[in-house]
Formats: structure tokens, C-alpha cells, sequence
């Protein structure tokens, strides 16, 4: 008998995996969704700050040994340090631009914490001078040289902090990768759960299918099919519940001065997103149906 052209003999859809599949799949959906922007959106983000912190070192010059004097004389002999370092650095080879940052920019970026900028010109600040240097820069040469020139002199070596901050956002990122895949195991599981309780619901009918000719493919078939449209349901439910909390999410970043990562619009990452109901559905179709094969080969 030709059964697979012929409507299901099995009533899937009063069984309570109807109701139940569709919610625990739209909710692991949902977290699955999270847990990718997020691993997405920290890759990227860490990866720009990696990069805007390689591309940049910083030479504090603090007013040692001057804290008695007058504010005048002071940024005067700052200031002679300043353009000393400067002038001397400046056709090393590597760099490839050198500058300080301007007493302007300084009282600014201070103004918050310490007040007006009648304030600031009052107190011992160092002086700043920002680096950019090119690929394959001697970092131990140009320290020595500084050292030479101005010891009291401090180069910020931004490797350290590169370091660790790879370290946590690597960790940070096997754990989120960990978490999509029991996310996904566990709605695979789900899948498996239902079927299981359906075969036990229509066991009589699976018989009664039996002796009437039915393949134990066809019968897999029915519940393949059947779990199919339930975890396609439930995936793109939560698929459109975690897209719209992301986007709110995003945007109260983008309010606190986080940009969005750029990643987030690449054509990989929204053909991802657009891919996870249909791969979440096919594998609990394929997984329903060596369920029922599986278990017809025990039951029957």
C-alpha cells in the first residue's frame, strides 16, 4: 500500500507535544538567539578596541620634581621636556606619527572629575604624547631610548592590557559557545521527549498501522513531518521574540555610547540568524524520525 501519498492515520496533532514542543523550542530559540548576537557582538568589539589600542601607545611625562614650583615656570619646563622627546623621537624609525595631546583636550577629559579648567592649570598634571606606529615596530627601542632622554618619563604599554583582555573575551566566548550548544542539545532533546510520548500516546494505532502493511518508515515519517512544523512554529516565535528585545537592547547601548557592532550586519551573521528556524526544524525532523525508527525496532 502506498501510504506516503495518503493523509496521516496518526492524530499528532491533539497530542500535547502540540502545545508543549512548539513553547520549549521558541524558548531555547530565543536563548540560542541571545547567546549569538552576544558572542557576536563581543568578538567585534573586542577585536576594534584590540586593534584602536594596537595602533596607539601614550608617553606620560609627570612634573617630577616640580610640585614646589609656580604653575608658570612649571608647564614651562614641561613643556621643554615635551618638545625634547618629541623632536627626538620623531624620525625613529616605526613611527609614523607623534604628537601631544593639546592642554585643551587634557583639561576636557579632566574637567568632569577634577572641575573647571581654572582648576586643572592649578594642579601637577602630566603631560600626554600619543604614538602611532607601524607594523612591526620596536617597542624595547623605543623605551630605551625614552629612557634616555627623559627617565622620569613613563611609556604605557598597552600589551598587557591586549593580553588579558583576549584572555577574558576568549573565555567569555567559550562559554557562550558552550551555552548555544546545550541550548541546542536541549531542544533536540525536547524533540526527542515528544516523540517518545507520542509513540507511547498512539501505540495502539501504531499496532493496528502494522498490521495493515504500514512501514515502520512511514510511521517515521509521520512524526517527522509532524515535528517539523512544530519546532519550524516554535523556532521562528523565538526567533522574533529575541530579535526585537535585541534591538531595544542595542539601542539602550547605543544611548549609553556603545556602538553597534558592525559585525551584526555583515551578510554572514544575518544569514545565520535567518538560517536558525530552518536549521532547528530540520534537525528535529531528522531526529523525531530515527527516534521512531529507534524505538519501532524495540516496540514491535
Amino acid at each position: 500500500m502506498a501510504f506516503r501519498s495518503q493523509p496521516s492515520h496518526l492524530p499528532l496533532d491533539s497530542d500535547s507535544s502540540t502545545r508543549f514542543l512548539p513553547s520549549i523550542v521558541a524558548l531555547m530559540v530565543a536563548l540560542l538567539t541571545f547567546s549569538i548576537v552576544g558572542l557576536a557582538a563581543l568578538h567585534d568589539s573586542v577585536g576594534k578596541w584590540s586593534g584602536q589600542i594596537e595602533g596607539s601607545l601614550s608617553i606620560q611625562v609627570p612634573p617630577t620634581g616640580m610640585a614646589d614650583r609656580a604653575p608658570e615656570e612649571r608647564e614651562q619646563a614641561l613643556q621643554a621636556t615635551v618638545d625634547d622627546i618629541i623632536e627626538q623621537l620623531a624620525d625613529m624609525p616605526g613611527i609614523s606619527r607623534i604628537e601631544e595631546l593639546s592642554p585643551e583636550t587634557m583639561s576636557a577629559l579632566l574637567e568632569p572629575w577634577l572641575g573647571p579648567d581654572e582648576i586643572v592649570s592649578e594642579l601637577p598634571i602630566p603631560r600626554i604624547i600619543e604614538i602611532t606606529p607601524e607594523t612591526g615596530f620596536n617597542f624595547d627601542m623605543l623605551e630605551r631610548r625614552l629612557g634616555e632622554i627623559a627617565p622620569e618619563a613613563v611609556l604605557d604599554d598597552h600589551r598587557i592590557w591586549i593580553e588579558r583582555i583576549a584572555d577574558v573575551a576568549f573565555s567569555v566566548e567559550l562559554a557562550l559557545m558552550a551555552l548555544i550548544v546545550v541550548l541546542f542539545g536541549a531542544t533536540m532533546l525536547s524533540v526527542v521527549f515528544a516523540t517518545r510520548s507520542g509513540l507511547s500516546i498512539h501505540r495502539t494505532i501504531i499496532e493496528l498501522l502494522h498490521l495493515i502493511g504500514a512501514q515502520d518508515s512511514y510511521i517515521a515519517g509521520q512524526f517527522a513531518r509532524h515535528n517539523l512544523r512544530l519546532a519550524f512554529f516554535g523556532a521562528l516565535i523565538g526567533l522574533l521574540i529575541a530579535l526585537p528585545v535585541s534591538g531595544v537592547i542595542a539601542w539602550l547601548g547605543m544611548r549609553a555610547g556603545w556602538p553597534i557592532p558592525t559585525l551584526v550586519f555583515s551578510p554572514l551573521f544575518i544569514g545565520i540568524i535567518i538560517a536558525i528556524p530552518f536549521v532547528v526544524a530540520g534537525v528535529a525532523q531528522m531526529t523525531a524520525k530515527r527516534t521512531v525508527l529507534r524505538v519501532l525496532r524495540r516496540m514491535l
